[in-house]
């Protein structure tokens, strides 16, 4: 005997997330540039900038790191200024205020501790290590800074995820749409794209997001990934027209 149809039969399979990934890997590729070299930072230089590209694109936070050493003689100079005037340094960015209060308070946290600015000792520890040191530092170090420091700092795997970045991976249905641990969505990513591609991922995927999936008027007409990508898809759909009831013919 036939069973009764229920939701789960008529429901379409949900995308393959490692095939959606492959998709969008191919997106990057056509609608970004190779990410530009990075210069080699300091433990500390890194966890700044890191701050400051959380929510942002590398180029615009390379341009607001550069003005930020150039406005200030040193480090601790940073430290003893006011959020506005670390704020007009790093102008350009999204949240520039939130992100100079959150330098501040980072290298306040770390003066009070080493009574210096030197994490050098950080990376010799090892990567689980590291990141479990820098994560204490409550002030200013969130999820993504520390998986960015252990991508580019102490050779380790991690793939940053910052809101841009998620809300893309939810639209093209690589990451579920209802994850809401940073830590997770983080293990989904890492699981999925290896070591060596995940700078590049990581730097294209913020210009992507910036550029052409962008939180309120995404390109999606555009978007190479529109035929694979449920959110373009329900977004460009055109409102079916309504069937107007046919009249009884007169007898």
């Amino acid at each position: 005997m036939d069973r009764p149809l229920t939701a789960s039969d008529t429901m379409p399979a949900a995308p393959n997330k490692q095939t959606q990934l492959a998709h969008l890997q191919a997106a990057l590729k056509k609608k970004t540039a190779a990410p530009a070299e990075q210069p080699e930072r300091t433990v500390l230089e890194e966890v700044v900038y890191a701050i400051l590209r959380d929510s942002a694109t590398s180029e615009q936070a390379d341009a607001a790191f550069a003005r930020l050493k150039e406005t200030f003689f040193d480090w601790n100079e940073i430290r003893v200024s006011s959020v506005q005037e670390v704020a007009d340094a790093v102008h350009g960015l999204p949240g520039a205020g939130d992100k100079g209060e959150r330098v501040i308070k980072f290298l306040q946290e770390v003066f009070e501790e080493i009574y210096g600015f030197d994490l050098g000792d950080i990376a010799k520890k090892g990567v689980k290590q590291a990141a479990k040191q820098l994560a204490r530092y409550k002030s200013g170090v969130n999820e993504f800074v520390v998986a960015w420091v252990t991508q580019r700092a102490l050779g380790g795997h991690a793939v940053p995820l910052d809101h841009p970045t998620v809300r893309l991976l939810q639209r093209v249905a690589v990451l579920d749409a209802d994850i809401d641990d940073a830590e997770a969505a983080r293990g989904t990513l890492e699981h999925l794209i290896p070591k060596a591609s995940g700078p590049d991922f990581t730097d294209r995927a913020a210009v992507f997001a910036a550029t052409v999936c962008t939180e309120d008027h995404p390109k999606c007409e555009g978007c190479p990934m529109l035929s694979h990508c449920p959110t373009g898809q329900t977004l460009t759909a055109k409102p079916k027209k309504e069937v107007k009831e046919a009249k009884p013919k007169k007898k």
